[in-house]
C-alpha cells in the first residue's frame, strides 16, 4: 500500500484550503482535492514499506517527535509549478527548515525508502489545483485566484502524519505530536 508523510494543515487554515479547493472545483470542474487527501504539506513523497520497514519508520517518527519543537511557517499567497499545478505557498522557518531535514536524513536511515530528487525539503506547498489529475485552464484559474483574496496564516509546524492510499483518496493512518 502507497503511504505518504505530510505535515497536515489545520484550523483556518485548513477550512480556506478546504474552500478554495471546493471553489475551483465548482467553477472549473477542477478535481475535487478536498474529497482525496487533508490539506497537508508533503515531507516524504510516496513509498511503500512492508511491515517490518514500517515498524522502522514508526520508531524513527516516534524519535522525531520526542525529539523536535514545534517551528513556524507561513501560508501565504499563491504559487505554481508551470502551468501544470497551483498551490498556496508554504514559506518556512530556519527552524522548520532545518527540521525537515532533520527528519529527512532520518527517514534515509530506513533502507527500503526510495528517495528521488524531489525529496530535498524544500518547495513546500499546499496544491488547489493539478493538472496530472484533471487538466484545467491554468490561466483563467490563476486570475481568479489573483483576483481575490490571498491565503495568509501564520503555522505552527507541530504534528507529522503518516497518509496511506488503500483506494483512491488518501487516509491518516497516525499523527505524531510534536511537543513544545
Amino acid at each position: 500500500m502507497k503511504h505518504i508523510i505530510v505535515h497536515l494543515i489545520r484550523g483556518e487554515a485548513q477550512n480556506a484550503h478546504e474552500n478554495i479547493t471546493r471553489d475551483l472545483t465548482e467553477k472549473f470542474a477542477t478535481h475535487p482535492l478536498h474529497e482525496r487527501i487533508p490539506p497537508h504539506l508533503t515531507l516524504k513523497r510516496p513509498f511503500e514499506l512492508d511491515e517490518q520497514g514500517m515498524e522502522a519508520l514508526c520508531r524513527s517518527l516516534d524519535a522525531f517527535a520526542a525529539s523536535h519543537k514545534p517551528s513556524g511557517y507561513s501560508l501565504s499567497g499563491f504559487g505554481n509549478f508551470g502551468n501544470g499545478v497551483i498551490y498556496v505557498d508554504a514559506i518556512p522557518s530556519q527552524e522548520m527548515s532545518r527540521d525537515v531535514l532533520d527528519l529527512l536524513n532520518s527517514l534515509r536511515e530506513i533502507k527500503a525508502i526510495a528517495f528521488d530528487e524531489f525529496d530535498n525539503g524544500g518547495d513546500f506547498h499546499a496544491s488547489v489545483a493539478m493538472a496530472s489529475l484533471k487538466p484545467f485552464d491554468y490561466e483563467t484559474i490563476w486570475n481568479y485566484l489573483q483576483s481575490g483574496k490571498r491565503p495568509d496564516f501564520k503555522m505552527q509546524f507541530d504534528n507529522i502524519a503518516l497518509l496511506k492510499k488503500p483506494a483512491d483518496k488518501w487516509v491518516v493512518e497516525r499523527v505524531w505530536e510534536m511537543r513544545p
